[in-house]
């Protein structure tokens, strides 16, 4: 496949998240699609896949992954996207808060015969949790509890 048909079917793959008819993701993944992330390590297997994006789907009920930018080259294809939603619904043991939550995304696949095999995302997790008043403003870039330069962190 192309670089510009394996984009369409990332592109493809944001519509059928951002409908939340996740019946149709047959038509852009692959079977044995394989996701990482960097919060909850990897899964395999489109039911696997299709379960996560519901239970986020529920989580979030609006949620909505603006793409942003997205390059190709060859059988891969990154982009970058905007996740916004109103936690409404369990996500990840953390009970719903009403909160809204913006979060920066960073994707990475790989596509074969026209269908994903690979999803990499990775998220600023911490991010999301501040915003959903999981996590202390606190622990935050700049924060009284962030390391300074020049600060050397020591295991406890």
């Amino acid at each position: 496949m192309s670089v510009e048909q394996n984009k369409e079917t990332v592109w493809r793959l944001f519509e059928i998240v951002r409908s939340h008819d996740l019946s149709a993701l047959e038509e852009v993944c692959d079977e044995s699609i394989v996701y990482r992330n960097n919060e909850e390590g990897e899964m395999q297997g489109l039911d696997a896949y299709r379960e996560m994006l519901r239970e986020d789907i529920e989580a979030f009920p609006d949620l909505d992954p603006e793409l942003q930018e997205m390059i190709g080259e060859g059988d891969r294809v990154s982009s970058v996207h905007i996740a916004r939603g109103t936690h409404e619904g369990d996500y990840v043991g953390i009970a719903p808060t009403g909160r809204r939550m913006e979060l920066v995304v960073s994707d990475h696949f790989t596509l074969r015969g026209g269908k994903v095999i690979e999803h990499r995302e990775f998220n600023d997790v911490l991010t999301m949790l501040r915003q959903l008043g999981a996590a202390s403003d606190e622990l935050r870039p700049g924060g009284r509890d962030w390391p300074r330069r020049g600060t050397r962190l020591r295991p406890q």
